[in-house]
Order: C-alpha cells, then structure tokens, then sequence
C-alpha cells in the first residue's frame, strides 16, 4: 500500500507529498466489526486509506498528480527518457524528484528519484530504516544489497554496465536493473520492483475496454494458478455486471487469436479478415511473429414478452455501461492483487449511484481484504453525501502562480473532525478548490 507520495517540479506540481494516511484522531466506533473498511492497517501502528478522492477547479492540476504517479512508476521500472516534464512556469527549478512510502508484507519501504532530461541525478531504496542502495552522482553505496556472491565490486559493475551510458550517464533505473534481471538478489528489492511494475495502474481517462480489464483480471488469476483465466475473470465482471441494475440479463464472450508470421506481416495484413481487424482487442509479439487477439463479447436482454434478445456489447450498449465493465475488469483486478489504481475522472459518464458502487468496492471488506487502493479524480459531489468517504479520503487540489498545485485533505482544515456530509461545505468555498464562474 502507499503511505505517502511526494512530488516535486512536474507540470504544474512544485512540491506536493500526497499523504494517505488515516489522519482522524479516533476510528469510528465499532469499526471493528463493519464490512466497510475505514481504514486498512498493513503495519502495527500505521492505518491507511484505501481510496482516495481528488477534488478542484478545472486546470488546478489534479490529472497531474496522477500523471506523476504514472510517470514514477514507468522511471521506476525502466528509464528517464522522455519522461522529463517540469512546471514551465518556474525555470529555476532544474530536476524532477518523487519519493514513495510503501507498506508491503510488514516492512516500510521508501523509494527515491531524481532526475533531469538526460539522466537520473539520485536513486535509493530503504527498507524500515536500513539502506539498500543509495546512487547520488559518482557517490554510490550498496549497503545492505552487498553479499558474498554479489560484493560491491560487482554491483557497481553492474551499475556501469547496464545503468549508465558510455558517457556515465544513468539513464536506467537500479531498481529495474536488480528486480527484473537479478530477482533472486534480494528479494526485497524484487518486492518493490513488483510493486511498481505490476501493482499500480494508472487511467488517463475512465473509458477502458472491457477486454483489457478482462486480460489484466485473467493475469492476476493465472498467478493464482487458475485453470481457466480468462472464463473465470469474464464471469467475474459479468456477475458484478448484472448486479448493477443496467438491465442486462447475460453475457458471452468469444474470442480469437491469428498467428502472423514474418511473410503475413510483410503483406500489410492484407489476407487477415477485415471484420478480425475491426474487433482486434491487443497484439504482442513471440518471437518473430505477431499474435492479433479479438474478442466478440455478447449481451443479452430481455424483450417485453421476456424473450431473449442478442446486443453487440462494444456497439449497441450504451458509453457508459462499457465504461462500467471495463474499469470493473481494472478493479477486480487492482483488488485481488492488492494494488494502486489511479483513475482521471471517474465520474465521467457514470451516473451517481453507480459511481457510489464503484468506490464502495474498495471500501468493502468482502472485496478489498489485500490493501489495494483507489485514487481519483472527480467532480461530482453527490459521493460527499453518501457516507462513502470520510475527511482523510478527500484532498482538495487549487493552485497559484507562486506554489503551484497543492493539495490539503478536509481532515487538515480546523475545526471539521468527523463530520458525515461535508458536500455543503465544500461547495460553498469552506475548503478553496472550486471555481468562481460568472457570466
């Protein structure tokens, strides 16, 4: 679970730390014993936050502060390049930093970058306390990483050779470079690695295929050993589907998988079923060949005289039911693993209620028993009324020419404390972050 996320200097975010611990003072009475979790506790003593909503004016910056998440994580799990994006506004500031306090298994992590457009200029890992590695410039320590199979000596040789560029330039991640090619090493390390590579998921935009969340769904099943992923995640999603009052009785999913082999991609896929390539869902790569996945998903209704009747899922249902099924594959799939997904307007399309259900995913015991969490942004504030969220899960973003986007939660203002419904107060401009319009 993440603890805390700084940023500094990216976009419109000089120095912003995203807290997600649970800052009431007292847990709600009989918390103990209520399906809804108020907070998760993944470490003796520290108790989280599994959601939590963004709310601010339009252009405040809060699709940054998911950007950043994502951009820490593809730093993380790869390299700098391209992924320099500092606030236009202030030149003075010459590198981009982000810092991350994971919980996980017990033990409190904190991973650290910095970095300009060329190269990292930091990189460290600490685990409760004790570094792992800590990479400043030419001043590099190994601490704990450092054994007999693999002594300083060797580690920075790895360091030279697979981080930097001959013209000693980091440009690769040591965190990537440990987790994904020595993953016995240490195998705390690994768990970070994995962390950011496969436990944080970030949405640019609520809409996602319904076959992207059933393969990320599938994928955390096949871990689990699952005989038959993709049937088993499909009918997952479908239940919860059908549970949500959109009229739609079952569901079937076919889907079709073409081998291209180097001759067939030399021709432009010109023998490939054009109606194949108007449903194609993913393509990856074995080998020398390319593999074309498409699936064909049916829903049914039921007609007046309670008759069967056959829709097309991607074309003759509705924007928003697609957007439903395909961020329930992304949840499911974010809730089994206990993971992070960040969401950029969760609200779009979605009427209230069904907005309320999603979110209460991650606030319910049955569904949400591995610590995954939910960031979003949003504007609908119906979810303030709902006794769905409390002061600790709703930040408020507003920004200045002087500091940028900041962020502060209701529980930072004085005088709230645990109030139910704080929509009112929000609306009225108690808590900044809203729009001043006139016309």
């Amino acid at each position: 679970m993440l603890s805390s996320l700084s940023i500094r200097n990216f976009r419109s975010i000089l120095d912003m730390t995203v807290n997600f611990s649970f800052a009431e003072k007292k847990a709600p009475a009989g918390f103990r014993d209520s399906d809804i979790v108020f907070f998760a506790e993944p470490k003796k003593h520290v108790r989280l936050v599994p959601a939590l909503a963004l709310y601010g004016s339009n252009a405040s910056g809060k699709s940054n502060v998911l950007m950043a998440l994502g951009t820490f994580r593809d730093c993380a799990v790869s390299g700098v390049q391209g992924k320099f994006h500092p606030d236009k506004l202030h030149p003075e500031w010459h590198t981009t930093a982000f810092e991350a306090t994971i919980v996980r298994d017990g033990k409190r992590f904190v991973y650290a970058i910095e970095y300009d457009r060329d190269e990292f200029r930091k990189e460290s890992l600490a685990v409760d306390g004790t570094v792992l590695f800590s990479i400043d410039g030419d001043r590099r320590s190994f601490g704990s990483l450092a054994t007999p199979s693999y002594p300083a000596a060797r580690l920075e040789e790895i360091f030279r050779v697979e981080c930097s560029t001959p013209l000693k330039k980091q440009t690769s991640s040591f965190l990537s470079v440990i987790g994904k090619r020595y993953p016995g090493l240490c195998p705390r390390v690994t768990a970070v690695y994995d962390f950011f590579s496969d436990g944080i998921v970030v949405l640019s935009e609520n809409s996602i295929h319904l076959s992207r969340g059933v393969d990320m769904l599938a994928a955390v099943l096949e871990k689990a050993d699952d005989p038959d992923p993709v049937r088993h995640a499909f009918e997952r999603i479908t239940d919860l589907l059908e549970n949500l009052d959109i009229h739609i009785n079952r569901m079937e999913l076919s889907r079709r998988r073409i081998r291209l082999d180097r001759d067939a991609q030399k021709r432009n896929y010109l023998d490939v079923d054009p109606e194949f390539l108007t449903r194609l869902t993913s393509f990856q790569k074995e080998g020398d060949n390319i593999i074309l996945n498409t699936d064909r998903i049916r829903s049914f209704h039921q007609d007046a005289d309670g008759r069967e009747v056959e829709f097309d899922f991607m074309t003759e249902e509705s924007s928003g039911t697609q957007i439903v099924a395909g961020l329930l594959g992304v949840f499911l799939a974010v809730l089994e693993s206990g993971g992070v997904v960040a969401v950029d307007e969760l609200d779009r399309s979605l009427h209230p209620l069904l907005l309320i259900e999603l979110v209460r995913l991650f606030k319910d015991r049955r569904y949400n028993h591995r610590g995954a969490q939910l960031v979003f942004t949003v504007h609908n504030t119906d979810i303030l009324d709902a006794a769905l969220l409390r002061v600790s899960e709703v930040g408020i973003i507003t920004k200045t020419l002087q500091d940028g986007s900041t962020l502060a939660r209701i529980s930072d203002f004085a005088g709230v404390g645990n109030i139910a419904s704080f929509r009112k107060q929000y609306l009225t401009g108690c808590f900044s972050g809203i729009p001043f319009p006139y016309i």
